[in-house]
């Protein structure tokens, strides 16, 4: 009778040792396989369509929302990313980035164009690199991009990462790639390209007074303007007083007024809030546009100049993400979350 209950329970225990082990490799998910929901990267058509990247248990979709409804225009595995989704600014194409996620193993990033019409992709071209924005060049049929040709420790007390950010550009026409500045950042963000094609706007740490290493401490994030054949004449746009660095931002049509994110409570002592401000070049005004108290960021201007969209981050600094997407007017009034399916 003993050896009958022991045979028992030794089949008992090994039943449940199995649903222990499948459970675990259920839910032992990849880090990859993690990331899930909607992600910061998106672009607003003339028409007012919505490209948005969202992630499934890892693997990037990119969807096209046309107010109504979305539908998904590509997918990849749960080893890639799918980055800066642009609208060309005639409508009919969405250039957009792949890159792996894995920097430990090689940097590759890959530029795709996505026909709006018969919504078949291409391929443009493939670097050992990493690609973050990509911008149309009205000026011509080229391409404008940030690009990250190192990933290693910037300093001792950092972990590895991309740097030695530049502006690259890559001619469609004899599919040729040439280096437009010699910044060597360790970052720069919000790549923006004038109307006319001939200068470019981005973020970057503000080092044009660094002489010693006291001073990197002191250094602010700011917006340039640069010319795209005269580089060395780079100017600052934003306020050059203002003490609280400016991070994601873009510039109205006009090129009147910048639309940025900063911190707006800088000397609360407690976990920083982001909102959305506006400053005006001309008269050198500035003006708070969001309070939600929370993180506002990612501001995307629509081409009449109008209404600005903008992500809101619901779990910042609280665990992964959780973005919704906004609209509001350039005023910073009738503010509307836009529901994603």
């Amino acid at each position: 009778m003993k050896k009958k209950y022991l045979v028992l329970l030794l089949i008992f225990l090994l039943v449940i040792t199995i649903a222990l082990v499948l459970i675990g490799l259920r839910f032992n998910k990849t880090e990859n396989e993690k990331q899930n929901g909607l992600s910061n990267q998106y672009d607003v058509s003339p028409e007012n369509t919505i490209a948005y990247v969202a992630y499934e248990e890892g693997k990037p979709q990119l969807f096209l929302h046309d107010g109504k409804e979305a539908a998904a225009a590509v997918e990849y595995d749960d080893n890639t990313l799918i980055l800066d989704p642009t609208f060309k600014e005639d409508g009919t194409i969405l250039a957009y980035i792949t890159t792996n996620k894995d920097k430990e193993t090689e940097l590759i990033s890959t530029v795709h164009f996505l026909d709006l019409s018969t919504k078949e992709v291409s391929q443009v071209f493939t670097d050992a690199s990493t690609i973050t924005e990509i911008e149309f060049n009205p000026k011509g049929e080229s391409l404008l991009f940030l690009r990250a040709g190192t990933y290693e420790n910037y300093s001792p007390i950092t972990g590895k990462r991309p740097h030695d950010f530049d502006v690259y550009e890559y001619d469609l026409t004899d599919q040729s790639l040439e280096q437009k500045t010699n910044l060597s950042q360790y970052s720069i963000h919000s790549l923006h390209v004038s109307a006319d094609g001939e200068r470019v706007f981005l973020q970057r740490d503000d080092d044009s007074s660094v002489e010693t290493a006291e001073d990197s401490f002191n250094v602010k994030q700011r917006i340039f303007e640069i010319p795209i054949e005269k580089p060395e004449q780079m100017s600052v746009i934003s306020d050059p007083d203002r003490e609280v660095d400016v991070f994601s931002f873009t510039i109205t049509p006009s090129e009147e007024e910048i639309i940025f994110q900063s911190i707006s409570n800088p000397d609360d002592g407690g976990t920083f809030k982001y909102e959305l401000y506006k400053y005006n070049l001309t008269t050198k005004t500035e003006t708070q546009l969001t309070h939600f108290g929370e993180y506002v960021g990612d501001p995307v201007i629509s081409a009449d100049g109008q209404t600005v969209y903008f992500m809101l981050d619901k779990k910042f600094a609280k665990g992964d993400p959780e973005y919704h997407l906004y609209r509001m007017s350039i005023s910073g009034d009738q503010v509307k979350e836009i529901s994603l399916q």
